[in-house]
């Protein structure tokens, strides 16, 4: 009689732990179908980051993927180096603004691993403009030049300048042109460093300037057409969106540059920028 009872209350013991185990498996379950749902979720969700020239394409990047059940918030910084900043520590998940040799730069400067999406999206027109004069020829001596500040742009500055003949460059002393590296100066031409998004703001105030034609183009005194000397190399600095490394191949950043290569995003953008910015084929 006592052997029995003991196996019987071995059993209900055994029948007990097996319904307990079950029993977790199933509260397992739905927390498990949850997490991959908010992953999924998450994936769909982006902030992406943008200058106030680049915004009205996020906009369009925005209404464009909500069909896709995407959420896009789009985020408008006014400094040109903080969407990259943003991007690199995790706050934003792409950022349409800087061109790509800036962003490689921004890369080493950094230690950041950021990546452009190919293919890329457009250029920016960049040039010699002034409200002054309407030709090279006409810059007086002791020119001041307001130029974008920043190692690349500089550098960029420095090689246009060269290019148009108004400056002679020596060997480059770093991975730049600097002002050290100039050699001759025949107008002694004096130039002023600016952040890139501010530099046609001063279009009045210096005798010429190099900027990207949109910036131009906002200030509202000389129309992007109405340059001194253009860029001849605009091409090798293209624009687009920019992700870091692990998400560059990532399903939304493939939705995202499918749907501005549209013919209906295209038009979007010839309307919009009318030659500001010239996109790839």
């Amino acid at each position: 009689m006592k052997k029995s009872l003991f196996k019987i209350v071995t059993l209900l013991t055994i029948l007990a732990m097996v319904f307990t185990l079950v029993g977790c498996s199933g509260n397992k379950t739905p927390a498990s179908n949850e997490t991959s749902n908010d992953s999924a979720t998450a994936k769909k969700s982006l902030k992406l980051g943008c200058l106030s020239t680049t915004e009205p394409a996020l906009q369009w990047v925005k209404e464009g993927l909500k069909e896709q059940g995407y959420d896009v918030e789009v985020i408008m910084f006014d400094a040109n180096q903080l969407p990259a900043t943003a991007l690199k520590d995790g706050d934003i998940d792409g950022v349409l603004a800087n061109h790509k040799p800036w962003m490689e730069t921004f890369n080493k400067e950094n230690n950041a691993d950021l990546a452009m999406v190919e293919p890329y999206y457009y250029y920016s027109f960049f040039a010699i403009y002034s409200a002054k004069y309407k030709s090279l020829d006409e810059l007086p001596m002791n020119t001041q030049m307001a130029v974008p500040g920043d190692p690349t742009n500089l550098s960029r500055s420095l090689r246009i300048l060269r290019d148009a003949g108004l400056i002679t460059l020596g060997e480059k002393t770093g991975s730049f042109y600097t002002l050290l590296d100039i050699k001759d100066n025949p107008k002694n031409i004096k130039i002023v460093e600016t952040d890139i998004i501010h530099t046609a703001r001063s279009i009045n105030d210096v005798d010429a300037l190099i900027s990207p034609a949109v910036y131009v183009a906002e200030s509202g005194v000389v129309k992007a057409d109405e340059f001194l000397y253009e860029d001849t190399e605009n091409k090798k600095f293209p624009i687009g969106i920019i992700t870091r490394s692990e998400d560059v191949n990532s399903e939304w950043a493939n939705d995202i540059m499918t749907l501005l290569r549209t013919d209906e995003y295209r038009k979007k953008f010839d309307d919009h920028f009318q030659g500001k910015y010239v996109m790839f084929e």
